[in-house]
């Protein structure tokens, strides 16, 4: 149906993607959900549809330039508009930088930043041209002060930082809103799946605690048409960020405590 309230989300098979496309069902989106996992997607349309909105599940590589513009014209042919795209498809790399491969490198940043960049591209050209709409790039708090084991990710999350930054300032002429969202260590399967983690993943989040998704959902959900550059939701997030920009050498010696927790025996 034509005129319909239409969002995409990449990543929506599972944790912060999942939850925002539930939240943004909740308040009567369309929703197209794009992942690989075609199985995961047909659930969380159901969830969408439960909670209110309309759930579209479209399998979706987001390396593929091409399927992520598919993505973005389902939209557009489900809603006759994008109001809302959120970029937050990624993965992880746990190892030292001088140990990490080229290979690794480019697969990651495929991911994480070209994937991101495709989404943006797709949807930032239909909401220049309607003058209205909301784009989510999901990078991380670490996005902003690299953490050593996690530099191959930690450079992904500082480009989605850079490139958004440059997006939210291109896209002011048209109206069009776009926001970095900087999650800290989020409760989802993500941590149990980076490449080269032992004993289940990291343990950067014993040192934080664990956010719900549903927090950050619910808050990106509610954000849309909010003219806000950045979401940072702990307050652990927001003093780790506030002691980079103060003393580099302070959030090196934190970051250090972090390192040497990583490699006790």
């Amino acid at each position: 149906m034509a005129d319909e309230r239409t969002a995409v989300v990449t990543g929506a098979s599972a944790g912060i993607g999942r939850a925002t496309a539930v939240a943004l069902a909740r308040r009567g989106y369309v929703v197209v959900l794009g992942a690989r996992r075609a199985d995961r997607l047909d659930e969380v349309a159901r969830e969408c549809d439960q909670a209110g909105g309309r759930g579209i599940a479209q399998p979706t590589d987001v390396t593929r330039q091409e399927e992520v513009e598919a993505l973005v014209r389902r939209a557009v042919d489900a809603g006759g508009r994008l109001d809302v795209m959120v970029n937050c498809a990624g993965r992880g790399l746990h190892a030292r930088v001088h140990e990490t491969t080229p290979e690794q490198m480019r697969s990651i940043f495929e991911v994480n930043y070209f994937g991101l960049f495709h989404g943006c591209r797709a949807a930032a050209g239909v909401m220049a041209r309607q003058r209205s709409g909301h784009i989510f790039n999901v990078s991380s708090v670490i996005g902003k002060r690299g953490s050593p084991f996690n530099g191959a990710y930690c450079a992904t999350k500082f480009a989605v930082c850079g490139l958004t930054d440059s997006l939210r300032v291109e896209m002011m002429p048209y109206g069009v809103r776009v926001t970095c969202v900087l999650p800290g260590t989020t409760e989802t399967e993500f941590w149990r799946n980076v490449e080269g983690a032992t004993g289940g993943g990291t343990t950067f989040a014993s040192l934080r605690g664990l956010q719900s998704p549903t927090v950050v959902g619910e808050r990106i959900a509610a954000t849309v048409g909010r003219a806000r550059p950045e979401l940072i939701f702990t307050a652990g997030g927001r003093l780790l960020v506030w002691i980079q920009d103060l003393s580099p050498r302070l959030a090196d010696r934190i970051m250090k405590a972090y390192h040497d927790k990583q490699v006790e025996p």
